[in-house]
This record gives structure tokens, C-alpha cells and sequence, in this order.
């Protein structure tokens, strides 16, 4: 199975490899905040802001 984060994959672009080792090189801090985001407990924490769509606003 392929990686899903593999910069080809994201991408769906036929890149030259030195482009693609370029564009692979700029995921690598973005999939270290993504596998930092998914190691967080976030079950008791509410969102700072609470839309509700069908109220009216100042009510």
C-alpha cells in the first residue's frame, strides 16, 4: 500500500525526481506537525468558539 502522505500521492503530479525530492523535502515539517497534531488527548477540550447556525446572533 502506498504511503498517503508520499508527496506523489498528494500531489497526483508527474514530477521529475528533482522536483519531487524538492516537494518531498517540504512535507517533512508538515507531516512532523501533523503526527504531533494526532498525538494530542483533545477528548475534554471545547472548541474556543461555538457556531450555531440556527441562532439568532446576540440572542
Amino acid at each position: 500500500m502506498p504511503d498517503p502522505l508520499d508527496p506523489k500521492t498528494i500531489t497526483g503530479l508527474d514530477l521529475d525526481d528533482a522536483r519531487l525530492e524538492e516537494v518531498a523535502l517540504a512535507f517533512v515539517e508538515i507531516r512532523a506537525a501533523i503526527d504531533a497534531l494526532r498525538l494530542l488527548d483533545l477528548g475534554d477540550i471545547h472548541p474556543a468558539i461555538v457556531f450555531h447556525p440556527t441562532e439568532i446572533a446576540g440572542e
